[in-house]
């Protein structure tokens, strides 16, 4: 079975859980997904140890069905962030052209209407506000107003070519920042399916380590097995460092 259809055949129940009980990974979320699929090989080898404590086999297939889902979400949601990224660095490289001709077009209306009072109340009017939103909307309307007002601003040789290009810019810019905005600003559901999903896991993680550890409670290697290797040697690495703090 595909990574994605063990995402489809658990999407109900991932779904069914309560926000209030999502869990969240205090390790890399590869590492986890890693350390799910080491422990079901490892409990896979120790099964008749552990059915001999009453240990429900098919805890196992739920631990592969429920990693490769896990699988699947994570990489759902990697993909949605490298897609904000993506969105980001594009506005980062537009924005400086789109204030740059913004900043042009107030210099040039306000001379070339600088002797039409209502003309410089719009003006001013549009240059209220200075978020992202305001700026993109100013481009807009300044495309507006310096198409209504050609005369005036020819009469500065100003490149009116330059009206449409804000036009362009404030349409694309626009659809930019929705992009940028919706994927840095909500939790999307996407995001919630990889939490869910990671919820399930780690209660069946956690259940099949507990069984392992009690089952080798006096065989420290293998006991060592069902036991999360990454939080281990962060643990020694930590142990180590206050034990150096200690002897400066």
């Amino acid at each position: 079975m595909s990574d994605q259809q063990s995402l489809l055949d658990h999407l109900e129940e991932i779904n069914a859980v309560p926000e209030e009980n999502i869990k969240y990974c205090d390790i890399p979320y590869w590492i986890f997904i890693g350390e799910a699929e080491s422990l079901h090989s490892r409990a896979t080898q120790d099964l008749p140890m552990l059915q001999a404590f009453n240990f429900d086999a098919t805890k196992l297939e739920r631990l592969l069905s429920l990693t490769g889902a896990m699988r699947t979400a994570q990489a759902n949601w990697e993909s949605k962030q490298t897609l904000k990224q993506v969105a980001i660095e594009n506005w980062r490289k537009e924005a400086p052209i789109m204030y740059e001709l913004h900043n042009e077009l107030i210099d040039f209306m306000e001379f070339a209407f600088r002797n039409n009072e209502d003309l410089l109340k719009r003006i001013s009017a549009i240059k209220e506000g200075d978020s992202k939103a305001d700026t993109i909307q100013d481009m807009a309307s300044l495309s507006v107003l310096g198409k209504d007002n050609l005369e005036l601003l020819t009469a500065v040789n100003f490149e009116v070519e330059k009206l449409d290009k804000a036009a362009e810019i404030a349409d694309r810019m626009g659809t930019l920042l929705g992009e940028v905005n919706g994927k840095m600003y909500f939790e999307d559901d996407i995001k919630l399916t990889r939490d869910r999903c990671f919820t399930l896991l780690r209660e069946v993680v956690g259940e099949i380590r507990d069984y392992g550890k009690f089952v080798f409670r006096n065989n420290q290697e293998k006991r060592q097995a069902y036991v999360s290797k990454y939080n281990r040697e962060r643990m020694i690495a930590y142990r180590k460092a206050k034990a150096a703090e200690a002897n400066l």
